[in-house]
């Protein structure tokens, strides 16, 4: 087996293969050509510092390696049913991590779903460590709760793409790699509202809609009790777009969260996000 840099293959060799390590996988989450190159875009995926693991021209595995600003982020690592228990994750990872000190990261993320027993103890051997817990969290189309009782939406503000993004760069926790200010800055048509509450309390939703579906869904809370506030924001964006299905990633279980609850979201599966510091470097 030996290892080649992502670059040497088509979009279409390495979509193939990605569909391929997960034909049995607890989350399929299945590509295609044109979604993998959106995917690599968005995310700064760096093909010269992603690996392919490869045995007699056949592809036994893949791991790709988004890079920014002195931090990298490994996503779509798998193994074809045949190369595994072969080392080829193994082999995988140790490629990130050398691709990482290559472009002199300090620290290497990654998320692994939770129950992912195998790759959540790789991970572990090289030195990751675990630092929440992160919900994907799905609103399917149809009216909102009847228990909603305030406190009573005063008014609500449509803002654009532009103002979403000022909003998003003013967020007080740091957010996870793909709700990063660099992540919505590579993308186009989100939408903003801002609503304020009788009771002086106020947040904000940035969100992209599309004719079925709202994706890219964040709350702030600006001011106010976190699950009130959130509750009335989306009560205020679903109100408004009440026929599309929501979908947001890596929301983390908290107050915020039980407004999404509120309104309807429930978690199909959660992630944990890890970090491995990179040697000799300092850490964020």
């Amino acid at each position: 087996m030996k290892l080649l840099t992502a670059d040497n293959f088509s979009y279409a060799e390495l979509t193939e293969a990605y569909n391929q390590t997960r034909v049995d996988y607890m989350v399929p989450m299945p590509m295609n050509e044109a979604r993998l190159r959106k995917y690599s875009r968005i995310y700064d995926v760096d093909l010269a510092h992603s690996w392919v693991a490869v045995e007699d021209d056949l592809i036994m595995g893949l791991a790709m390696l988004g890079a920014r600003h002195g931090r990298t982020w490994i996503t779509r690592l798998g193994v074809l049913p045949f190369g595994r228990r072969e080392g080829t994750g193994t082999a995988l990872v140790e490629g990130l991590i050398s691709s990482s000190n290559a472009l002199n990261a300090h620290t290497l993320w990654l998320e692994v779903i939770k129950g992912n027993k195998p790759a959540h103890t790789l991970f572990t051997k090289f030195g990751f460590v675990e630092t929440r817990e992160l919900i994907v969290a799905r609103r399917p189309p149809g009216p909102l709760p009847d228990q909603y009782t305030g406190p009573w939406i005063k008014s609500v503000s449509d803002l654009n793409h532009e103002d979403a993004l000022i909003l998003l760069a003013h967020r007080k926790d740091r957010p996870n790699w793909l709700n990063e200010n660099e992540t919505f800055q590579h993308l186009s048509n989100l939408s903003a509202l801002v609503v304020e509450l009788e009771d002086g309390s106020k947040g904000w939703v940035t969100y992209h809609a599309s004719l079925l579906q709202l994706t890219r869904i964040i709350v702030e809370v600006v001011s106010g009790d976190p699950t009130h506030v959130t509750t009335a924001v989306l009560h205020a964006l679903h109100t408004r777009h009440s026929n599309q299905d929501a979908t947001t990633e890596n929301l983390l279980d908290d107050a915020v969260w039980r407004g999404f609850e509120a309104v309807g979201y429930f978690d199909p599966f959660r992630r944990i996000e890890m970090k491995c510091p990179l040697q000799d470097k300092p850490t964020e």
